[in-house]
């Protein structure tokens, strides 16, 4: 290995270094490509004090936001609103007082690349930018997303990124890492479906009830409507998706219930 040399280089003559290759990883100069392209058509916003991690009433605050006990003329960033026409940078302006868009992001145009730090609460030291594009303000959504932050992996005490489960993920259950959406949970192993109904008519002894459920393994039951005592009846799985009940004499109108447990 060569001799280090450390040397002061002085540019104040005008001189410049030319012919860097761009960088690609840490620790490794920038050259002006690279940079103008991460800085381009960001918008800095001055700093907030939190940001809301739900919806919130914006016509009636309450006097601490994330946590945070507010105090007049707080900026606060509002993401998380279940109408996202609503986010935006505001003003705290009391506990029962609405709140306010910021002079700095009260138009759609103001508003377009916004990033905006968080000092305190849940998000303080992360940065939010606005990713719409020729919007209406108060009609078309405003959209808010990490900026330049390494998000860590979320935990049950750590805010963060997770990834959603795959179907077999969810049928497993032994992952403790991922998250579950409501259409993973429907159709997962572990669901509790359920299909119930009301019949008889005077007449019939058979009836045939389709639950869906697309498997064999599953439980059913008929009682009385007037007491719920149990009746004794056969009881067939004619289908994957079909229960048979026979019994020995016609009940009356809407006498018995079923229920179905797949």
């Amino acid at each position: 290995m060569g001799k280090q040399i450390h040397v002061d280089y002085d540019f104040t003559g005008g001189a410049k270094i030319t012919g860097l290759p761009a960088s690609a990883a840490n620790g490794q100069p920038v050259v002006h490509e690279q940079l103008a392209a991460a800085i381009e058509g960001v918008s800095w916003k001055d700093s907030v004090r939190v940001s809301t991690q739900g919806n919130i009433n914006l016509a009636s605050p309450g006097a601490a936001i994330d946590g945070v006990t507010m105090a007049g003329n707080d900026r606060v960033l509002v993401r998380a609103q279940t109408a996202s026409a609503e986010n935006g940078v505001y003003i705290w302006n009391g506990a029962a007082v609405a709140m306010t868009r910021a002079a700095d992001a009260s138009t759609f145009a103001e508003l377009e690349g916004a990033v905006v730090p968080v000092e305190e609460g849940t998000d303080a030291g992360v940065s939010y930018r606005q990713t719409q594009v020729n919007g209406m303000l108060g009609t078309d959504d405003v959209v808010f997303v990490d900026y330049g932050t390494a998000v860590p992996v979320a935990s049950e005490t750590t805010a963060g990124k997770i990834e959603i489960a795959t179907q077999v993920e969810t049928n497993t259950g032994t992952d403790d890492t991922r998250a579950i959406t409501p259409l993973k949970l429907k159709n997962s192993d572990f669901a509790k479906r359920k299909h119930s109904a009301t019949f008889g008519d005077g007449s019939a002894t058979q009836f045939d009830f389709t639950h869906n459920f697309g498997t064999l393994d599953v439980l059913a039951g008929v009682r009385l409507v007037s007491t719920g005592a149990d009746i004794d009846c056969a009881i067939a799985r004619i289908d994957a998706n079909t229960v048979r009940v026979n019994l020995a004499s016609a009940p009356a109108n809407n006498a018995l219930r079923i229920t179905i447990i797949g």
